[in-house]
């Protein structure tokens, strides 16, 4: 009789663990299908560090495979930081996918090299370096998804992460299910249960040691601050994190769906980059013009790319101001403030200006063309009689014998004058550039076409009152401006 009860004991404490783990495996596959993160037919790049939670992401995605008919390709990268345990990790990895009878690739990347250059953190550095090599493998393998090994305590940790970095609304999301091809099917899934798994499975994985190193923010929040918080402040936190991030993600999307209503009537695209109409802006509730300026931003810049709260409230404050003529520049993206509109423009400035990109001044033959900025064609000719349209603002006339060579091209430097056609009186370019409500990130890619005595014509918009073709004239000069495309 007691041989029986412990044999039924020993049944029923199997079937509980084979429920447990099917339980396991039901939660991560209605994950994948709630949010879509993969379908039929797709080539699935599955990044494996060899710890337990990548490591149970590739045995769950091997047992989907058949089911949903996705194809998988293994993926180690070789950091570089520890030395023989990397290597070890990466031999680990290599038995494991060989093992598996599974398609593989390894990579070696130098973060500590990236990280010099970049001027970043540790651990931000083999971050970037890793996402960027995944994604060029990615395409090498024409691989659909990117399957990432994230866990609901990576969430949690990245949630008091972003908090304390002081994000907004969106980064206190964290990590998102889906972002572009990458796909995390794991942050339905605590560590507490990958690790029951995978013991319960038989399945072995390697432990990163740095991981203990409470130095690191990341190691910090998961191995002090969270327990912390849960002993002697709340125990079910995780939980209520969880609650808190799923009412803002939905709220979130109701207020992208407005933003993007309003991104459409105030932003325009333009030749340089993306206009915002001030006017508009001004007319906006605070929070709706930050989300402006931050999908502004990340169209310029890319959607990896954040501003700071410091750095919007100054860019908000500038544009929904009076003033003009103000420049902020951040990550390679310049907000060129106007006197209507804001230009956003992905080109650096330096400290004393924007004139450091203009183009050193070019000579014009007679007969001849030049090339301008990359921009246009600067054409001259000699005609004896004029042809073409005569009030074309992208050409002009003169009278060649009035004119004392040689033509340069350039654009316009401090203190230039000229006398606009028909009027008596020297005007400062600069204040002809005003008067013309020409932005003021615009008046240093205007070409100026000039002879010895001065400037002969404000291309496209002004010609000046010398050598004016007359009955008289015998060779006339035609100046014209074509667009390069």
């Amino acid at each position: 009789m007691r041989i029986y009860f412990l044999l039924a004991n020993w049944v029923k404490i199997c079937y509980n663990i084979i429920m447990k783990l099917r339980k396991i495996e039901k939660k991560v596959k209605d994950y994948i299908e709630k949010n879509g993160l993969i379908k039929a037919g797709d080539r699935i790049l599955v990044a494996v560090s060899g710890g337990p939670d990548s490591i149970f992401l590739l045995h769950l995605l091997n047992l989907f495979k058949n089911e949903c008919n996705i194809d998988l390709i293994c993926c180690h990268i070789n950091h570089n930081l520890r030395g023989e345990d990397s290597e070890r990790d990466e031999n680990f990895a290599k038995d494991h996918f060989r093992s598996m009878n599974l398609q593989f690739v390894i990579r070696s990347v130098n973060v500590s090299s990236f990280r010099k250059k970049q001027h970043l953190s540790i651990e931000d550095a083999a971050r970037q370096l890793r996402l960027k090599t995944l994604e060029k493998i990615a395409e090498e393998t024409d691989s659909q998804k990117i399957a990432l090994g994230h866990t609901f305590d990576d969430l949690v940790e990245t949630f008091f992460l972003n908090l304390l970095r002081g994000a907004g609304r969106r980064g206190l999301l964290g990590i998102r299910e889906r972002r572009g091809r990458f796909i995390r099917p794991l942050l339905c899934l605590s560590k507490k249960d990958i690790l029951i798994y995978l013991k319960e499975r038989n399945i072995d994985y390697r432990i990163d040691v740095t991981n203990w190193n409470s130095q690191y923010s990341r190691n910090f929040i998961r191995r002090e601050l969270v327990p912390q918080i849960e002993e002697r402040l709340n125990r079910s936190v995780k939980t209520n994190i969880s609650q808190l991030i799923e009412v803002l993600k939905d709220e979130e999307e109701v207020l992208s769906r407005t933003v993007e209503k309003i991104i459409e009537k105030i932003l325009k695209k333009s030749e340089e980059g993306i206009i915002i109409e001030r006017e508009t802006f001004r007319g906006l509730e605070a929070a709706l013009q930050r989300r402006v300026i931050m999908r502004c931003f990340e169209k310029m810049a890319g959607e990896d790319k954040r501003l700071s709260f410091r750095e919007i409230e100054s860019l908000r404050s500038a544009i929904s101001g009076r003033s003009s003529g103000l420049q902020f520049s951040y990550y390679g993206t310049t907000f060129f403030v106007g006197t209507e509109n804001v230009l956003a423009e992905n080109r650096l400035v330096s400290l004393e200006g924007y004139g450091e990109e203009k183009q050193d001044k070019i000579i014009l033959d007679i007969p001849g063309n030049v090339q301008f900025q990359n921009r246009y064609h600067i054409v001259a000719s000699v005609l004896e009689s004029i042809n073409g349209d005569i009030v074309n603002p992208d050409c002009a006339y003169f009278d060649l014998d009035e004119i004392h060579p040689p033509l340069v091209v350039r654009t316009r430097t401090d203190g230039d004058k000229f006398k606009p056609f028909g009027m008596k009186q020297d005007k400062k370019v600069k204040d002809f550039f005003i008067d013309s409500k020409i932005q003021f990130w615009e008046r240093d890619k205007i070409p100026l076409i000039l002879d010895l005595k001065g400037i002969l014509w404000i291309v496209g918009l002004r010609r000046s009152d010398v050598a004016r073709v007359g009955e008289k004239t015998e060779r006339i000069l035609k100046i014209e401006k074509r667009k390069i495309g």
